[in-house]
């Protein structure tokens, strides 16, 4: 400091001194910087953080194993295909004549048909191989897109959806053991999670602006929207040829000593006193599946009905918050980091209540679409600190069994739920359904901290202790 400038209070010269809190010099007097800024300061701070952000998601990158690699490249497709039927199914069964509560009716049929297949698919994924299944199911995805676009009456829709969620199962019953059977590590496991879901929901709301402005684009003879779901059904076709080429075919996992010490644990104990973690962790995924289904299955339902939206409206909106969907997976492993496990669920769970209850009440279009968007992003968070922290608990040995239980509850609790919403939306009573979805966040963390907290947990730290 120079020989001319007045010397800084005591306590503000100690944390000078340590470095903590530069000043600058305004008018004789010295004041913390934190006081003061101007553009060139939000400038470099932007830049700052930008910087930090570029390298937090090329580390993330940087260390991931080929075949992690190609399995995230080949999720952009089925990310497309996935946000175009997302906007598009709901908005083509209105216009074939149905109404809220048989759309429920037909998104609950889905749910439980996955739940039923859920555990025979776990037991097959054995038989046939993870990648095999998944790239078969992909192919089914396909089918079950082309199925809708031709479909007219209830029946071929009730087919369509059988055999979009027969391809489900079998994806979801073997992705993630699939791309954690890649890496290398624990650490890598839960990056690869994060990145494959980011990938997924960036495209989905790439996906989902197309369905936007495909319909006007293509156009159909049953409805507007039936060549749209053609264009989706090759992009997942097109996935499933890629991933069927691309995936290597061979675990290439390499257990660190440390890491094969605790899987030994693990299996050691894998036996009849594994069961009660088991079903605990399906209890909280459960619970994650019923909060999916009350809400994100009609959001678009819910904007039309509520504001009189147009489809190029939702869309865009509805892809604004693919972005944040994006941010937010890419932003688990440095909030499990900085947090801590404990502190990152109480955080997500309150956060996701509190806007749950204020899209609840009667507020502007322009205030609910901003609720709308920082609830994406925190859902997100949630749902996948959920899924990542329940599938690394589970020693490798059990991963395809809990994938076929953890698809069952999640599916349970997604038909319940949507089936539950469907009848609230028949009444066009657009708040209850976010006020009932509150109300199970804040009964649903009381659950997880009673009963899934201390084991995830205990395994976290015999995982990197």
């Amino acid at each position: 400091m120079n020989p001319g400038t007045p010397k800084p209070p005591p306590a503000v010269g100690s944390m000078l001194r340590k470095g903590a809190l530069p000043l600058y010099v305004d008018n004789g007097l010295c004041v913390p910087v934190i006081f003061k800024y101007d553009k060139h300061d939000f400038r470099h701070a932007g830049r700052r953080n930008s910087g930090r952000m570029k390298n937090y998601i090329a580390d993330m990158i940087g260390d991931l194993s080929p075949g992690v690699r190609r399995f995230i490249a080949t999720e952009s497709l089925f990310g497309l295909g996935a946000g175009m039927l997302a906007l598009i199914l709901n908005l083509h069964l209105l216009a074939l004549g149905f109404n809220e509560e048989e759309i429920g009716k037909v998104t609950s049929v889905g749910a439980l048909a996955m739940g039923f297949l859920s555990l025979p698919a776990g037991l097959l994924v054995r038989k046939a191989g993870r990648k095999k299944m998944l790239v078969l199911g992909m192919a089914l995805l396909a089918l079950g897109l082309a199925g809708f676009a031709f479909g007219t009456s209830k029946l071929d829709v009730m087919a369509s959806q059988l055999a979009w969620s027969v391809g489900m199962t079998a994806v979801v019953t073997s992705e993630i053991q699939l791309i954690f059977q890649y890496c290398r590590d624990k650490k890598e496991e839960t990056r690869a999670y994060s990145l494959l879901f980011a990938v997924f929901t960036l495209f989905t709301g790439a996906g989902t602006l197309l369905g936007g402005f495909l319909p006007k684009w293509l156009g159909g003879s049953s409805t507007v929207y039936q060549y749209t779901f053609l264009a989706a059904a090759g992009c997942l076709g097109l996935a499933a040829v890629l991933r069927g080429l691309l995936l290597p075919s061979q675990a290439t996992k390499i257990p660190k000593a440390e890491n094969t010490a605790v899987q030994a644990h693990e299996t050691h104990g894998a036996g009849a006193g594994n069961k009660v973690p088991l079903f605990v962790l399906c209890v909280i995924i459960f619970l994650s599946g019923a909060l999916f289904g009350l809400l994100n299955p009609y959001l678009n339902v819910i904007l039309k009905g509520r504001f009189g939206w147009e489809d190029g409206a939702i869309s865009m909106l509805l892809t604004v918050s693919g972005v944040f969907l994006f941010f937010g997976s890419l932003l688990v492993p440095y909030l499990l980091e900085k947090l801590g496990l404990r502190k990152a669920f109480a955080v997500l769970f309150a956060g996701n209540a509190l806007l749950a209850f204020l899209m609840g009440l009667t507020v502007p279009a322009a205030v609910f679409s901003v609720l709308l968007l920082f609830r994406g992003g925190l859902f997100t968070m949630l749902s996948n600190v959920i899924d990542s922290e329940a599938m690394s608990a589970v020693p490798e040995n059990d991963r395809n069994l809990f994938a076929g239980l953890r698809t069952i509850a999640r599916s349970s609790g997604n038909s319940l739920a949507s089936y539950a919403a469907g009848w609230m939306l028949s009444t066009s009573d657009y708040s209850l359904p976010f006020l009932v979805t509150g109300c199970l966040l804040v009964l649903g963390y009381g659950l997880y901290v009673w009963t899934a907290q201390p084991i995830l947990e205990k395994r976290r730290r015999s995982r990197f202790t």
